[in-house]
């Protein structure tokens, strides 16, 4: 169950459009958490280096026993922004293309963590369809 955020609508309708995917996702990932990213960070435009905050990171660890987690990133976005920010949109797009199939293993003191980063298109409600087959893609392998 969900707990209720206080974002935009289409926030609130990413939350709720995750919360009917999680039996779906329970099949292969263990460890779900949907971050929501109130200015704790911000990633970096490979291009200039320009600075945004995701809205929200998923993160899946597979069930597979590989202890693989992945981290995506998520902007929910209304139709009347997504043109102001097409730039960030593109580069949550390169993010998943320039890391596609790679696996990012980060070690501390005997521990190795191993992780896939994906970006994912903005979220959008008139929009859901293509963003779940577009979430769906970027978890296959």
């Amino acid at each position: 169950m969900t707990s209720p955020n206080y974002g935009t609508s289409e926030e609130k309708a990413f939350v709720r459009m995750l919360d009917r995917q999680m039996d779906i996702l329970k099949v292969d990932y263990t460890g779900i958490y949907l971050l929501r990213n109130e200015r704790h960070f911000k990633i970096y435009s490979f291009a200039n280096g320009q600075a945004f905050e995701p809205d929200f990171v998923l993160f899946l660890r597979e069930k597979s026993g590989n202890m693989l987690t992945y981290q995506i990133f998520v902007e929910p976005k209304g139709s009347h922004l997504t043109e102001h920010d097409k730039w960030k949109e593109e580069f949550l797009l390169e993010v998943t293309k320039k890391f596609k199939g790679q696996i990012l293993e980060f070690k501390t003191i005997g521990q190795a963590s191993k992780y896939r980063l994906i970006g994912v298109p903005f979220y959008s409600v008139v929009d859901e369809n293509k963003f779940k087959q577009s979430l769906h893609d970027a978890l296959t392998p």
